[in-house]
């Protein structure tokens, strides 16, 4: 026999013997002191026999108990929890910071580009092509702002607070609205700018369009600063219902559903007046209407584009409470919408000629110091009128630099790289 076994056997022994020794003891002194001995020495046997068999004590009277104490156990036991302003907890701080800052950077630059491109393309300088730089100016509020800072909590490592959740939201509403009532009247322009006689001037003039520019961010801001001053509708940093609107259904189907049907219904009515256009024997489209139906279909792209990044939360806030939602469902859908605005400039320069072209001419001027807008120098009488000369600020391609190929040809060097004139197109 081995020695485990000897000692197995041992203390199996004198596990018996205690136990023995404690039922004893105990009958003894509960038949001299207690009338009711009998009962508590069964329960006292039960105990005793129980721990001495290494048998699981029962401590809960009825399942309700039992299945009250796992279900606290098993919320209480999740390791991992989704935040609103830094993300999931299951996450490295350092991916999550390094997601946070490429988005950030790469939407910013983006939607900056966007804007530019409405000044320095001449085809894109119309006045209602202002809605669409309005669009990308409600996506900078979030990739410059809200983005930024959640990057700035995670990099100082501190614990971020309802203030900074509150002020995130607030920016994050005040861009989707714009960005959905920019829609239905960038939908409306391009209505008017295909589908109907261009004869006299515009409706979209200036005046009017910076009215309704006005107008927008002015009804927006407004509409967002009521939610936190009446604290009405839910509570999105805390996830949990406040005081109900008069109508919800209401309120929502005025703010979303309303914009988003009568964008879509602009849509098809423009595509189906086209196709009725086209296919007349007398028209003959230009240049001009080519690229008005170019605009407009990536102006269609972009509204897909934005229904479908915020159709998830939609979906979650028709589900029911919000307080009955997870916060990796909840918060990851409301993120997901936040992203919309830092890959919806990327679908004007696939889809579109002149803001790819300016894309292109923006990113030169970034990178090489070149001239942006197309212009000429004023010269004197008698001269040949040539177009400026681009000077880039690598030494190699400098045409002023002494190490340049220009002149290395003009000193007649053994290595000749011959000349050749750099014109901006």
């Amino acid at each position: 026999m081995s020695n485990i076994t000897v000692i197995s056997t041992l203390s199996t022994t004198a596990t018996e013997a205690v136990v023995s020794a404690a039922t004893s003891a105990l009958t003894s002194y509960l038949n001299e002191t207690s009338p009711h001995s009998e009962s508590l020495l069964a329960t006292a046997l039960s105990v005793v026999s129980s721990h001495a068999s290494k048998k699981p004590i029962e401590f809960f009277p009825n399942n309700s108990s039992k299945h009250q104490y796992k279900t606290h156990h098993h919320h209480t036991s999740h390791k991992y929890e989704f935040y609103p302003v830094t993300l999931s907890s299951g996450w490295s701080r350092l991916s999550r910071l390094l997601i946070l800052s490429c988005l950030s950077v790469i939407g910013s630059v983006g939607n900056v580009f966007m804007i530019s491109s409405l000044l320095i393309e001449e085809y894109l300088k119309r006045a209602g092509n202002a809605f669409i730089g309005n669009i990308a100016l409600a996506d900078l509020l979030i990739t410059s702002i809200l983005l930024p800072a959640s990057t700035i909590i995670l990099l100082a490592d501190i614990k971020p607070n309802s203030a900074v959740c509150k002020m995130q939201w607030f920016f994050a509403s005040c861009a989707f609205l714009v960005t959905i009532f920019s829609l239905v009247m960038s939908a409306f322009e391009n209505y008017c700018r295909v589908c109907t006689p261009q004869d006299g001037r515009p409706w979209f003039n200036r005046k009017r369009t910076t009215a309704i520019l006005l107008l927008i961010w002015f009804l927006c801001t407004f509409a967002t600063s009521l939610q936190y001053v009446f604290e009405m509708s839910f509570d999105y940093c805390a996830k949990e219902n406040m005081k109900p609107l008069p109508s919800d259904a209401a309120y929502y189907a005025g703010i979303m559903i309303v914009p988003i049907l009568l964008t879509l219904y602009i849509h098809i009515k423009i595509t189906v007046d086209v196709r009725k256009l086209m296919t007349s024997p007398n028209f003959r489209p230009n240049m001009i209407f080519n690229r008005d139906i170019e605009l407009t279909r990536t102006n269609f792209y972009s509204f897909i584009i934005f229904v479908v990044f915020w159709l998830p939360f939609a979906v979650v806030l028709a589900y029911g409470p919000v307080g009955s939602v997870s916060n990796q469902l909840f918060y990851g859908a409301a993120w997901f919408g936040f992203c919309k605005s830092c890959f919806h400039n990327v679908i004007y320069c696939f889809s579109n000629n002149h803001f790819r072209s300016a894309y292109v001419r923006l990113f030169n001027y970034c990178c090489c110091k070149t001239t942006v807008a197309q212009s000429r120098r004023q010269r004197g009488e008698g001269c040949r009128p040539s177009a400026d000369v681009r000077v880039h600020i690598i030494p190699g391609y400098n045409m002023y630099s002494y190490t340049s190929p220009q002149r290395a040809g003009n000193n007649h060097s053994t290595h000749h790289w011959g000349k050749r004139d750099m014109h901006e197109l």
